[in-house]
């Protein structure tokens, strides 16, 4: 007798749910959102000259000592570069190379990033002591 009305019941409930379809109101569920195309260094416009531009390029490069492997994250940061500046924008770029543990250290140095990308720009590329203090301030 227990058994047949375990079954009855099994019986209600599949004709009453489906494993296709929520059994109700469901939580959480978003109704679908258009996205916006993705945005451009041209999207800012053109009054940039005078304007202080802070670029983050990943710069975090190969090194073999202090001679660049390879270069290809340093060159596809120039057309942005080149960009900004073109508008006459002063642009100071930010980056890091490696994850030292105890401080800096000398192998983690962006100085051959900043001296490729100064030849691939064709300008000075100054290279900032460290990322606060007077010594950078200007």
């Amino acid at each position: 007798m227990k058994f047949s009305a375990v079954v009855l019941a099994l019986a209600a409930m599949a004709t009453n749910t489906s494993a296709f379809v929520p059994a109700g109101p469901t939580f959480g569920v978003r109704a679908p959102v258009e996205l916006e195309a993705k945005k451009s260094i041209e999207d800012i416009g053109d009054d940039l000259k005078g304007k202080k531009v802070l670029v983050r390029c990943d710069v975090n490069v190969p090194l073999d000592g202090k001679t660049i492997t390879d270069d290809t994250r340093i060159r596809s940061s120039i057309p942005t570069i080149e960009y900004l500046r073109e508008k006459g924008a002063i642009v100071t770029v930010c980056s890091h190379l490696g994850r030292p543990k105890d401080g800096p250290e000398d192998k983690f140095s962006l100085g051959p990033c900043a001296e490729r990308m100064g030849e691939l720009l064709g300008a000075e590329v100054k290279l900032a002591p460290d990322c606060i203090g007077e010594d950078v301030a200007a």
